[in-house]
């Protein structure tokens, strides 16, 4: 095997290794501490005037952030042991802010890209207090200067083929009969419990956005289809357990539908980890940014307890389940 493929290999076997580790649980039985969360949100460091998109890994006690997903070295870290999570941040005009406080002293300022995904980084950022510091996982492979130009190539051809001509004919290639009966009825349900056109009309673009980029790194042999198989068993997992909640409802205890769909959402977090990992070094951070804003509407029990509930969603509901139960028929080998 020629220099080239080995390196090759041992960068998919790194990618591969980190993926599955992000599903593992927060500890192994060797005592070893594994990743909490990761996904990409905003954040603005002290003295910076600006929020720069990041990569955020939260690892036992300390929150680390790095440029993308592909970066060897955290561009920064805290360690949350003597820290408190004010909410929302204080003198930050945006929506769904938070911040990293040091007694009075903002050490990160942050944003996400809904309510949903504030409320869970904050969430495992204050249990993160009590925990002991951790090393940084192994997040990437360890490259060359001359594969971080190549990196660096892909992203901007990716970008560049998405808004071109050809990848106007993916789009409408990807985005079937089957797919916009699930977007149309997702976007109704979204907008009804929002009220809100834009955010469903958002939700509708990010999605399309990320699968027409996923399209095209396959079709240029950037990445395989089997690689997009580690998400799809979290996905399929969420999808399998809506469909018998929805069947089970009006025979099954509310404390039974909320446990349930709990589940969902911890299976759809697991997905979009997943995805996360494996599109990073692929694409730039202001499109990864457009995963956790998709994943923010629906990944959500409070969200999906109130849509299963509501009899006005009756019928957008059942055409949703009756997607997600034709996805879950089809299995990939």
């Amino acid at each position: 095997m020629s220099s080239k493929g080995k390196e090759k290999e041992v960068q998919e076997d790194s990618k591969q290794k980190v993926v599955e580790e992000e599903l593992e649980d927060s500890d192994s039985d060797d005592g070893t501490v594994k990743v909490t969360r990761v996904g990409y949100i905003k954040i603005k460091m002290e003295k910076k005037k600006n929020f720069k998109t990041a990569y955020c890994v939260l690892i036992g006690g300390t929150f680390y952030h790095y440029v993308n997903t592909s970066d060897v070295q955290p561009q920064g870290k805290v360690e949350l042991s003597e820290i408190s999570i004010i909410q929302p941040a204080k003198g930050i005009q945006k929506e769904f802010s938070f911040s990293i406080n040091k007694g009075e002293e903002v050490v990160l300022a942050c944003t996400c890209s809904s309510e949903q995904e504030m409320n869970h980084w904050t969430k495992l950022l204050k249990e993160g207090v009590s925990k002991e510091p951790a090393d940084p996982p192994a997040v990437a492979a360890v490259k060359s200067k001359k594969a971080g130009i190549v990196s660096r190539a892909k992203k901007r051809a990716a970008s560049k083929t998405a808004t071109s001509v050809i990848g106007k004919k993916v789009m409408k290639a990807i985005v079937n009969e089957e797919t916009t009966t699930l977007l149309n009825a997702l976007k109704r349900i979204v907008k009804h419990e929002s009220t809100s056109t834009k955010k469903a009309d958002e939700l509708e673009k990010n999605i399309i956005k990320i699968a027409v980029k996923s399209f095209l790194l396959i079709e240029n042999k950037v990445l395989s289809a089997d690689d997009f198989l580690v998400a799809d068993k979290p996905l399929r997992d969420a999808f399998e357990l809506m469909v018998k909640v929805f069947n089970g409802r009006g025979r099954v205890k509310d404390e039974k539908i909320t446990e349930a769909l709990k589940r969902v959402e911890d299976f759809l977090k697991k997905a979009e980890e997943v995805i996360t990992n494996l599109l990073g070094p692929h694409l730039t951070a202001n499109n990864m940014i457009k995963i956790p804003a998709a994943f923010g509407c629906i990944a959500n029990e409070k969200f999906l307890n109130t849509v299963f509930r509501s009899e006005d969603l009756e019928s957008d509901l059942d055409k949703l389940i009756d997607a997600m139960e034709y996805y879950t028929q089809f299995h990939y080998h």
